[in-house]
């Protein structure tokens, strides 16, 4: 990695002054300009998080309950789990991108 980028994901952060958290501890800027917040929600009826997207011309924020957030995991991790199968120097692109984002070491 030539330039230091900052890390995308950090520690859980409050959010507001009612103390819900902010997943990652930032926004997440995406590839088109948006920036995504995955934010604690204040649901007492059972987990639930909100799935911010701002920047976007979606009418709605996605409010996920656990299931709902687990499916959405689970969709991403095929996604970044198939990276080094499906592209050429995949392992490479994904060592990369877990040390932008996480700040892992190869």
């Amino acid at each position: 990695m030539t330039d230091e980028q900052p890390l995308l994901v950090g520690e859980p952060v409050p959010s507001d002054d009612r103390g819900f958290l902010l997943y990652g501890g930032r926004s997440i800027p995406t590839a088109y300009g948006h920036d995504i917040r995955v934010q604690e929600s204040s649901s007492a009826e059972a987990p639930h998080v909100w799935l911010f997207i701002d920047g976007s011309r979606i009418a709605r924020d996605p409010h996920l309950n656990l299931a709902q957030a687990i499916a959405v995991h689970a969709a991403l991790g095929q996604f970044i789990d198939s990276v080094p199968k499906r592209w050429e120097n995949g392992a490479e692109l994904l060592a990369d991108a877990r040390r932008r984002a996480l700040g892992e070491s190869s």
